[in-house]
């Protein structure tokens, strides 16, 4: 772990926004996109971050080393933080068409759409398969919708800050957008009488995922181009969202 010479620190935007869990930490201070404020660690996590590879400590980052209960006492309910805690900025959002410009490829993308999840284990979960699985970015719905925040981060172990992501405000203009830059739009739904291999993926995908509750909206659903189920136990009723997520993704990332 290389330390520059401290400098000041800008005013912050949000302050108290603090992440959590070794993983998580490590991707926000290598992504230069994010702005981090302090770094807060145990002796365990700084003997970890010293055999670091490729990583150097901002000098806008203030470091300090306390005891795990110290640690703890940053958040306001018990959480595993493995002696390692950042202070940042929730990362800056782009327009989508802005987005799409910058993060995706013109003859080969595939996007995440998250229409209205509201458990953060999930939207998690969901950031992790999706940077493990070669998703190229995730697009959230603002309304009904979980945000940016610690638990996401924890559970995403880094894909938070690894993915490109944005917020919407209307998913009806959103998908109109990706289908000006060619994108064909898939929704994950389980009353379909279509299976996953039923479909020919073109190069150019977004796959929608409706809530965990409702499942995809019908508003969403008469704006996809197909849906599809995955075909599973027929004494199911229905798998996770985050587990379908990633079993879609995986099917996508192989096809």
């Amino acid at each position: 772990m290389k330390k520059r010479l401290k400098n000041k620190t800008k005013p912050r935007k949000n302050a108290d926004n603090w992440i959590y869990g070794y993983h998580a930490v490590i991707s926000a201070i290598k992504n230069d996109n994010r702005v981090k404020y302090r770094l807060i660690l145990d002796q365990g996590a700084k003997k970890k971050l010293d055999k670091e590879p490729n990583i150097i400590i901002p000098k806008s980052l203030t470091v300090s080393i306390k005891e795990k209960n110290e640690i703890q006492k940053l958040f306001s309910s018990k959480v595993n933080h493995q002696g390692i805690a950042l202070e940042i900025e929730k990362l800056p959002q782009l327009k989508l068409q802005d987005f799409v410009k910058k993060f995706l490829d013109t003859h080969k993308s595939t996007v995440a759409i998250l229409d209205q999840l509201e458990d953060s284990q999930n939207v998690g979960a969901i950031f992790r398969s999706a940077y493990g699985l070669g998703i190229d970015a995730i697009i959230l719905t603002e309304n009904q919708t979980v945000s940016e925040n610690s638990f996401i981060a924890k559970t995403a172990a880094g894909g938070l800050d690894k993915i490109p992501y944005t917020t919407v405000t209307n998913i009806s203009s959103a998908i109109k957008v990706l289908q000006e830059n060619e994108f064909w739009i898939y929704g994950l739904d389980g009353s379909s009488n279509k299976i996953m291999s039923d479909i020919k993926f073109p190069k150019k995908t977004a796959l929608v995922l409706g809530s965990e509750a409702e499942g995809m909206r019908s508003i969403t659903k008469n704006l996809c181009d197909e849906v599809f189920k995955i075909n599973i136990n027929k004494n199911l009723e229905s798998l996770n969202v985050s587990n379908a997520a990633a079993i879609t993704f995986f099917y996508l990332n192989n096809r």
